[in-house]
Order: C-alpha cells, then structure tokens, then sequence
C-alpha cells in the first residue's frame, strides 16, 4: 500500500480522478526521463569505454508511481485542473 493514501491526497479541490491521472502523467515522464538517461549513458559507454557506469541508485531502483506521489506530496509536481488551464489562459 503506499503512503500517504488517497484520501490524504485528495481534497474538496483534487478528487481522486484528478490524483489518477496526474499520477500516471507523472510516473510516464519519470520513466521516460529514466529510460532516456538510461540510453544516452549507455551510448556513452559503448563510444568511449567500458568503464562508463551506468545509472544506479534508488531512482532506478523506485517505482515510477512511487517517487510521482513522493514527488505531489512535496510541491515537486503539482495537480494543475482544466478550470486553472481556463484562468490562466484568459490572463
């Protein structure tokens, strides 16, 4: 089960759709990051020598929805609602 749970992540502005999605998004661009970082160290690697390491530590290691909801319950990522887009486009 991970922490914190839903209902401490949802509020009378974030229901649990808006957590859903913006999770996936999140964990989908983690994993993209991770996975082009993972390719260019590997290219690297293959051009200049052997001794290049590649990517390790507990980024790889997390899972992709892990470090998402770590990462909305800091402030790093922040659930942004289709009526926010609507307002801030009109300014």
């Amino acid at each position: 089960m991970l922490y914190p749970s839903v209902q401490q992540m949802t509020n009378e502005k974030v229901n649990r759709y808006a957590l859903v999605i913006a999770t996936a998004k999140g964990a989908r661009y983690i994993n993209d990051k991770q996975n082009k970082e993972r390719e260019e160290a590997e290219l690297k690697r293959e051009e200049h020598s052997k001794d290049i390491k590649l990517p390790t530590g507990d980024s790889v290691n997390e899972k992709a929805v892990s470090v998402t909801i770590e990462k909305l319950r800091n402030g790093e990522f922040k659930i942004v609602l289709p009526d926010e887009l609507l307002k801030a486009e009109q300014e």
